[in-house]
């Protein structure tokens, strides 16, 4: 039986391809988040021409608010180029909210996304739009998300489960070139919440090196395995500050172990339906966490490029027919 592992990264899979001088420039995106703001200069084959990278997220604008942050990430730029945005920027406490496109039962595809964009041209002075988030409704309630599905049509939407670990982890089902499905885990809000302002933080301390960082962290997926029901994980947090007391963990190990822990926790619920691969979209560190996880829960990962949501926005304005022939 072949040992499960993380699949080796193609540093050209799914990858906006690389810019030609002769291809004019054709879109502007922006993956306008929280805390960042990511603006991409791209050709009419999706090649990025230029990229800018500011912290002016929703949530950190500067003097001017939106209008001064987009003026500065679009500066020099075509004046007549379309500009399309992903993310926060959609929300309610966006620049304008941009309304859910709803999952129904076959789905919901680049083609509704695109016809579904929000028109922000009289907020921007120039021809922009902006990305519907999407909308599930299911047995346990409803659930949203803003900025990852366009990351996922970024990476293809080749069929299987696609997890965007960070402070609200998504896992999204694809079926059939549409998202079918997906859920949110509040994972790397709830390690800051108990980390920062519980009794564990009196308890946590930084690893002294990376051999503590990765056994703290493996202790903690065991633990989270070891987990006969889901309550189970509650008096689970509670078990670092003793399993400190009784130096059964390492100073320096109870931050991995926290961590190793959630992240569990979060594998066991999510990742059980499907059998292949996972694609991870995160940044190196975090996607590596993830897919060490994954392999101990005997699943395989690929991790995609971080930056995938220029190619998200290039397939949508191609669907909307903001820059030409729909693909």
């Amino acid at each position: 039986r072949v040992r499960p592992r993380a699949l080796p990264t193609d540093p050209s899979a799914k990858r906006p391809p690389m810019p030609d001088a002769h291809r004019p420039a054709t879109l502007i995106a922006l993956d306008w988040g929280t805390s960042s703001l990511r603006a991409y200069l791209l050709d009419d084959a999706g090649g990025v021409r230029d990229h800018r990278e500011s912290p002016h997220g929703i949530r950190a604008l500067p003097e001017g608010g939106f209008p001064a942050a987009f003026a500065e990430a679009v500066h020099g730029w075509p004046e007549a180029l379309p500009v399309l945005m992903s993310g926060m920027i959609g929300a309610r406490s966006g620049w304008r909210e941009a309304p859910y496109a709803e999952i129904g039962p076959q789905g919901v595809g680049p083609e509704e996304l695109a016809a579904d964009l929000t028109d922000i041209a009289d907020l921007t002075g120039r021809p922009a739009w902006i990305v519907p988030g999407v909308a599930a409704r299911g047995p346990s309630g409803p659930d949203v998300m803003r900025g990852e599905e366009t990351q996922v049509v970024g990476a293809g939407l080749s069929g299987g489960t696609v997890a965007l670990p960070g402070t609200h982890s998504k896992w999204v089902e694809i079926r059939e070139g549409r998202i079918a499905g997906f859920r949110t885990s509040m994972t790397g809000e709830l390690y800051a919440a108990l980390s920062r302002h519980t009794i564990l933080a009196d308890t946590l301390s930084p690893p002294a090196d990376a051999a503590e960082d990765a056994a703290g962290f493996a202790e903690g997926l065991a633990a989270a395995r070891a987990l006969e029901a889901p309550g189970d994980l509650l008096g689970a947090f509670f078990s670092i500050r003793a399993r400190a007391l009784f130096a059964e963990l390492s100073p320096g190990s109870t931050g991995p172990f926290l961590s190793g822990l959630l992240i569990g926790a979060e594998i066991a619920a999510n990742a059980g339906a499907d059998s292949g691969p996972v694609r991870l979209i995160a940044n190196a560190a975090l996607a590596a966490r993830y897919a060490t996880a994954l392999t101990a829960w005997g699943r395989e990962s690929q991790t995609l490029p971080p930056d995938i949501a220029a190619a998200g926005l290039h397939a949508l304005a191609r669907a909307a027919r903001l820059t030409g022939d729909a693909t």
